[in-house]
């Protein structure tokens, strides 16, 4: 795809190219339910003139609280056209994350629906269920006379939280000069285009969401809003991807896996689907063996790598099937064009060929940095001694280099990954601690001893002052105050945490959990399946 004009710089700018381009194109579906560019479009107008009103700019933020529909996507835009930011609500949540989250960004509006519950912050609530609410308002292209002030490339698109080490999650803040960047350097490599249709797979908390929701809709495509049955069961997925004709899925390998296992009864020819990719956690391409002995020429396979604070994707590989047969390492490949990268020692030199060390990455993908935490901000993003004036984003990943190409190996630091998430241990143990009773914990990820083959879990160690552990209750303590995916699945009681010969933390020594009696899904699928079936809560 070659785009025929060069002043599209923010992702409005870019949105109304092809909504101009191709208006009676569908843009969004779910439920078999669509919207065509010109209804979206329409739709987003009207609303972004009402958080206009409700005093949304360039360098604000609006909270959106909506679940998976049609609507998330008319609000994320119309956030968008305003020239706000968004700051992703998920409304399966606790609470006690939600209020956390609103008294940190402090949005200025939060859109929302009348089903859905969020705390009280205070703050006036666009509902959209209102009736006539968006009718009372124009629905002509939103202006930068329209705006409190000229909307910028470099202004904030979102803003989306991840684990924090102190135990206070971390807001980052991605511009649309971000967002843009990976999109025109992803278009050429992936033959992008208009006849594309993506599904929507992922929250829109996690920023996998921001390149399935806006690379369709910044390229004439159609993106396919996932119900939330579909992200369960690998069955419905494939259902799905046929009926819909699916042409790019996004997943992570944990995700993929259940995918897989569904597809291996060959009940679907999925013809339409071009192109897998994979991100957000390490990928053994050997997982992948069963796949490419039924389909070994197509779809396309990719594995991508990437990070919150760098936009979502980084570095790019096909995964072909003689993979299966290599190293046990992550291959992730090449940075994608514009990216330069350091890999370097603890003595911050570069590493030889076949070497491992610290990634560090610079260029026009990487983010403002932490909202609000200046000095947070300045030990991750750090001074580029090969460009002056220009910053890399030290990763805390460690890679092996291969020539142009790079492996994943893990993290230089104790940070934890898994089905797609970071997870800073010390956020969970802060709420471990706060149990009554608990005086020390750690929190490790394991192999699950109730799942599939190369399924992991997170798991709790916790020590106890009366060496009694109400296990059930625990749990909901944490449910209470922590999403889903950070809840660990398996809690075990130790008389004391095993500790390395200077008396630090031997997390290598945690035992893997023994399997569940009752052969129950482990816990974090228990609480977001009932957080899905009970919504409203």
């Amino acid at each position: 795809m070659v785009l025929e004009r060069s002043d599209m710089n923010t992702l409005p700018d870019r949105f109304m190219h092809f909504a101009t381009r191709s208006p009676h194109a569908n843009a969004v579906t779910y439920n078999g339910y669509s919207l065509s560019y010109t209804e979206l479009d329409t739709r987003s107008n009207r609303l972004a003139r009402r958080l206009i009103a409700a005093g949304a700019g360039p360098d604000r933020i609006v909270g959106v609280s909506l679940s998976r529909s049609a609507d998330l996507i008319v609000a994320l835009l119309a956030v968008l056209k305003s020239g706000a930011a968004y700051l992703p609500l998920d409304p399966t949540y606790p609470f006690a994350r939600l209020q956390y989250l609103l008294s940190d960004a402090k949005p200025v509006t939060i859109i929302t629906a009348s089903d859905i519950h969020i705390p009280d912050s205070g703050l006036a609530r666009i509902e959209l269920s209102e009736k006539d609410g968006e009718e009372n308002w124009a629905a002509t292209a939103i202006e930068n006379s329209d705006r409190i002030s000229r909307l910028e490339p470099d202004h904030p698109a979102y803003v989306i939280y991840t684990s924090g080490s102190t135990g206070r999650p971390k807001g980052v803040v991605v511009s649309h000069r971000n967002v843009l960047t990976l999109l025109d350097a992803t278009v050429p490599l992936f033959d992008l285009s208009a006849t594309d249709v993506w599904t929507a797979f992922h929250s829109y908390a996690f920023d996998f969401s921001v390149w399935e929701i806006w690379a369709p809709l910044l390229t004439g495509g159609r993106t396919v809003v996932v119900p939330s049955e579909a992200t369960w069961s690998g069955d419905e997925l494939l259902d799905l991807l046929e009926a819909e004709s699916v042409t790019i899925l996004n997943q992570t390998p944990s995700s993929f896996a259940s995918l897989e296992r569904a597809d291996a009864n060959g009940s679907h020819a999925l013809a339409a689907l071009r192109l897998v990719i994979f991100g957000g956690e390490a990928l053994d391409p050997a997982r992948l063996s069963a796949w490419f002995g039924r389909r070994p020429t197509r779809p396309r396979m990719v594995n991508m790598y990437g990070i919150t604070e760098t936009t979502v994707h980084v570095t790019a590989i096909d995964i072909l099937p003689k993979m299966i047969l290599a190293s046990s390492e992550s291959p992730i490949g090449r940075p994608l064009p514009g990216f330069h990268h350091h890999v370097l020692d603890n003595q911050l030199e570069t590493v030889g060929d076949d070497q491992i060390g610290e990634l560090y990455l610079g260029g026009a993908q990487v983010s403002r940095g932490y909202l609000d935490r200046p000095g947070l901000t300045a030990t991750r993003f750090v001074a580029d001694p090969d460009k002056h004036g220009e910053r890399l984003y030290r990763t805390g990943d460690l890679v092996r280099c291969f020539g142009d190409n790079l492996n994943f190996i893990g993290r230089a630091d104790t940070q934890l990954s898994l089905r797609g998430f970071r997870i800073e241990p010390n956020e969970v143990e802060a709420t471990l601690d706060a149990y009554e009773g608990v005086t020390a914990s750690a929190v490790a990820v394991k192999p699950d001893p109730d799942g599939k083959d190369g399924d992991e879990c997170l798991v709790a160690y916790v020590v106890m002052a009366n060496g009694k552990l109400d296990e059930r209750d625990l749990r909901n303590h944490l449910a209470r105050l922590l999403p889903a995916h950070l809840v660990p699945s398996h809690v075990i009681a130790l008389a004391a945490l095993p500790l390395t010969p200077n008396r630090k933390l031997d997390r290598g020594a945690l035992a893997a959990p023994p399997p569940r009696k009752t052969g129950k899904a482990n816990l974090r699928e228990e609480l977001l399946r009932q957080r899905l079936v009970n919504r409203p809560r």
